[in-house]
């Protein structure tokens, strides 16, 4: 599931481990912010923040349709900003559910690789 809003990513979490409970053994978690740089062509390049349009959503649940299919992952929440998002923001957060950890990182890393190809 993908939520817009932080407090609703962190009230949905605690219902998915009561949800899923005795199914999963481990979430792996990610939280990505916004830095005081970015890279163009392998150089750091000071920015102000970045802004996400509000499609990426519509971006977004391929994904991670992709990601339950390929790792075998139990559920996936996740939380994007959109928006003008400024240094220090948080843009995503994101919790998946794995039976294993080595699925569950395995997905989380194919999640965020492809969600920042939309950024």
């Amino acid at each position: 599931m993908i939520v817009e809003d932080y407090e609703e990513f962190c009230r949905l979490l605690d219902l998915y481990i009561g949800k899923y409970r005795g199914k999963f053994g481990c979430i792996i978690t990610f939280n990505g912010f916004v830095r005081e740089y970015d890279l163009k062509d392998g150089e750091k390049v000071p920015t102000e923040g970045i802004t996400i349009e509000k499609d990426i959503f519509r971006k977004l649940n391929p994904i991670l349709d992709e990601a339950k299919r390929r790792f075998e992952i139990i559920d996936v929440l996740f939380y994007h900003n959109t928006g003008f998002l400024k240094v220090g923001e948080r843009i995503a957060s994101i919790a998946v559910f794995a039976k294993h950890r080595g699925e569950g990182f395995k997905a989380l890393e194919f999640i965020v690789e492809e969600m920042k190809k939309h950024h």
